[in-house]
């Protein structure tokens, strides 16, 4: 997105519609004449929770959360999971929010829709899984699922504009356990940088629900969504009307963001210049995102994403577990030499299958190991990990796309410790120069395992835009003649 000259250090929270104070408005009209910004990539995570085990059922969640995702969809976004996630429970969440975070590395626009249950304690709101059973406070962490953890994954981009919507104004399904502080509906809280997070009721108050079968607030929020050239607080002020007047004002929703980069106009029109603004609604606005191009529509790299498959005597086709990789070039201090060295590394986190793993690959600047590189692999699995551990990794391959199959990299791997292989690729010349070409030319990383249990699994991982420049990074570093040579 294109930056601007202003920055805003202070969360704004406030209803829209409401009379902004001279100093903040002074700054957020300089953001709402900034022109149109390139086009971007837009990613979106749409959760309805309406089937719980342990509380009412809800109608309305489901049916909104398909309502926004086949209206987000027609503005350009990717679905998180390719359709609305209905119904999940605790490690569907987790799941979910795992393959959302992927997806994002690389996002100029991550949004999260979340219609059903929303509780508060003492002011840490929390959404509810359709498998949570709390009993006590003490259950809370591990039942429900804390919205600020949710936001923190929205906090380490540096250039990404975040949209959180919020429709989880419900009554307490919980009450009768007797949950001290325990309340219906979420309280402000923190945002982070760059976004704009929409809550569909005010606090103590419930949602109402249209004649539609849907949510008044997500029926209008729709409707909104699909206006051209609207930009997100347009967006929200038209959504805010809309269901004030239809609800006799029994529901008002409200609005709280941070703006540095500004709003995003989530109409799937091309964008135009935006021409100076007066209305203090709409003056809480900045740069204006175009509708993504085919080519950034249609790519197929799934950036941040790695995959798990694991062999299932139920299934001959096997299980696929979604996680995500975070790719980085940095320098460390060899072990043996004490000179800097430059190295890629990948921290993947497979949560479904309760399996972290980090992958290092550098160039050998050892002369007494025969290899041009070396990868090192460490898997971290839980103490209930279903395979038990991981007993041996084959190899390396690198494949184009997902369900490809993969070239070997040639190279001899070795179990170091438990939990702990390193795979050494060949010096040979003709090895090398083919090595290389894989690495710097496939798109995903197929590592095969053996698990303590004997059974087999695939650990796929995308390098997405981020690897991409983290290998261009330290493929230059180490096309540098060696120190001292």
């Amino acid at each position: 997105m294109r930056r601007v000259s202003a920055l805003v250090g202070t969360q704004v929270g406030f209803k829209v519609g409401q009379l902004l104070s001279a100093t903040i408005l002074a700054v957020i009209t300089i953001l709402a004449v900034t022109g149109p910004a390139a086009a971007d990539k837009r990613v979106a995570l749409v959760i309805g929770n309406s089937i719980h085990e342990r509380a009412p059922l809800l109608d309305e969640p489901a049916a909104d959360a398909r309502l926004l995702a086949e209206t987000l969809t027609r503005l350009g976004f990717t679905l998180s999971g390719g359709a609305a996630q209905i119904d999940l429970g605790k490690q569907g969440f987790d799941r979910a929010l795992a393959e959302f975070k992927g997806r994002i590395a690389d996002a100029d626009v991550a949004l999260i829709y979340y219609a059903g249950y929303g509780l508060n304690l003492n002011g840490t709101n929390y959404l509810v899984p359709v498998d949570a059973a709390p009993t006590t406070a003490a259950d809370l962490a591990a039942e429900l699922r804390d919205l600020n953890a949710v936001l923190r994954e929205l906090e380490r981009s540096g250039s990404r504009q975040n949209v959180v919507i919020l429709d989880a104004f419900r009554s307490n399904p919980f009450q009768a356990r007797g949950i001290a502080g325990l309340a219906a509906g979420l309280a402000p809280s923190g945002v982070p940088a760059r976004t704009v997070m929409a809550f569909s009721a005010q606090p103590g108050t419930v949602g109402q629900r249209g004649a539609d079968g849907h949510g008044v607030f997500a029926t209008a929020l729709a409707r909104a969504l699909q206006q051209q050239d609207r930009r997100l607080i347009e967006v929200f002020n038209q959504t805010d009307l809309a269901v004030d007047r239809l609800t006799k004002a029994a529901q008002q929703p409200f609005v709280m963001l941070t703006m540095i980069d500004g709003g995003t106009e989530p109409s799937a029109a091309p964008s135009k210049p935006a021409p100076p603004v007066a209305s203090r609604s709409s003056a809480a606005t900045a740069t204006t995102p175009a509708q993504p191009t085919e080519s950034t529509a249609q790519d197929g790299r799934t950036p941040g994403l790695a995959v798990l498959y694991d062999e299932d005597p139920a299934d001959p086709n096997g299980r696929r577990y979604s996680g995500s990789v975070t790719w980085r070039a940095e320098t460390i201090k060899d072990a043996k030499s004490g000179l800097p060295a430059r190295v890629i590394r990948a921290d993947i986190d497979i949560p479904d299958r309760k399996l972290k793993v980090s992958l290092q690959l550098r160039r050998n600047d050892d002369p007494a190991l025969p290899a041009s590189h070396v990868a090192e692999l460490t898997f971290k699995p839980a103490a209930d990990f279903a395979g038990g551990g991981v007993n041996s990794v084959p190899g390396i391959l690198m494949k184009g796309e997902e369900k490809a199959r993969g070239a070997p990299l040639a190279g001899l791997s070795v179990k170091v410790t438990e939990g702990s292989f390193l795979v050494g690729l060949s010096n040979v010349e003709t090895d090398r120069e083919r090595n290389e070409q894989l690495l710097a030319s496939r798109e995903w990383f197929d590592i095969p395992v053996v698990y303590t249990n004997q059974r087999r699994g695939i650990l796929a991982i995308a390098k997405g835009p981020s690897g991409d420049r983290a290998f261009a990074d330290a493929f230059a570093a180490w096309d540098k003649p060696k120190a001292g040579k």
